[in-house]
């Protein structure tokens, strides 16, 4: 039984994968963030992507032929 609980008070102790999930729990909401912003803003950003295709069809269709 005295393994068990040393064991355990070891992992309790231990801090080396500390900033691994530390890490990893910043990188989660910072994609949390980001994906809720993209569905908050999706009108907007899908008009500046509109408005940059429409200039550049707009472009091509006045760059001459060529043979």
């Amino acid at each position: 039984m005295s393994n068990i609980s040393t064991a355990i008070a070891r992992f309790v102790r231990d801090e080396e994968g500390q900033d691994i999930i530390e890490y990893g729990l910043l990188a989660a909401f910072i994609a949390i963030v980001a994906a809720v912003l993209l569905i908050a803003f999706r009108g907007p950003i899908n008009n500046i992507y509109t408005a940059i295709l429409n200039a550049l069809n707009a472009a091509n269709a006045a760059l001459p032929n060529s043979p």
